[in-house]
């Protein structure tokens, strides 16, 4: 938690959210102006998931420096991830039937083993095959780890989540638009909080994860934290 608060990691986790959150939004009050347009959809879908495997990858940029004793700032942190935006454009569509198969459950474990895709290739450099089957071998050597990690870092989302659909609800149904519109964006600002912080805790987690399975993790003030030529 020190981690989130500290070192830039909440900033960009709360950029990644909002961008996100914002542009599913506009799809969404597209698609009810279209009537439900299906080119909308399949689309946009692409698009999302590329902005969250970008917004992400930012998140994980200031982990990284976190966890490494260097903070990054947030506008040299996205630098580093506009230069790998290739590699992570290749990425995101299998980065939608990750969060597909993991809000289905039984596709969990897929998208477990993928986990460590994003950190290997931002990090690192590695291509996406390569960086599919590092993370196989880490998901093997420490299934444990990756369930508890997974399970507990999304409290804050679920401890928000409900509060703020009532309160969304509220506010769309109140007879008088001044108090529904306060009670709408209250609900939509602790959605977004709830969400920003398991995004960041998500980032940190995932990060040390990479970070250990190579025994990289700790301060590392000699060296920059990302050593990935294109990037830095």
């Amino acid at each position: 938690m020190n981690v989130v608060w500290r070192g830039k990691v909440l900033l960009p986790a709360g950029i990644a959210v909002a961008v996100v959150g914002g542009v599913a939004g506009l799809l969404l009050w597209a698609e009810v102006r279209l009537g439900g347009s299906v080119l909308l959809g399949v689309a946009g879908l692409p698009l999302l998931s590329f902005l969250a495997v970008f917004g992400n990858a930012a998140v994980l940029v200031a982990a990284a420096g976190a966890l490494r004793g260097r903070p990054v700032g947030v506008r040299s942190g996205y630098g580093r991830v506009a230069g790998r935006w290739r590699a992570l454009a290749r990425w995101a569509p299998a980065g939608v039937v990750q969060v597909l198969s993991a809000l289905l459950v039984v596709g969990l474990p897929w998208s477990l083993r993928n986990y460590l895709v994003v950190p290997a290739v931002l990090l690192d450099g590695v291509g996406v095959r390569a960086a599919m089957h590092g993370s196989r071998e880490v998901y093997r050597r420490d299934t444990g780890a990756f369930l508890r990690g997974t399970t507990l870092l999304g409290l804050p989302f679920v401890v928000a989540f409900l509060p703020s659909v009532v309160l969304l609800l509220v506010g769309a149904t109140a007879a008088e638009r001044g108090p529904g519109a306060l009670l709408m964006a209250g609900g939509g600002l602790l959605l977004w909080a709830g969400s920003s912080l398991t995004v960041g805790l998500f980032g940190v987690f995932r990060t040390r994860l990479y970070l250990e399975s190579k025994g990289a993790a700790g301060p590392e003030p000699a060296r920059s934290v990302l050593h990935v030529s294109p990037v830095e």
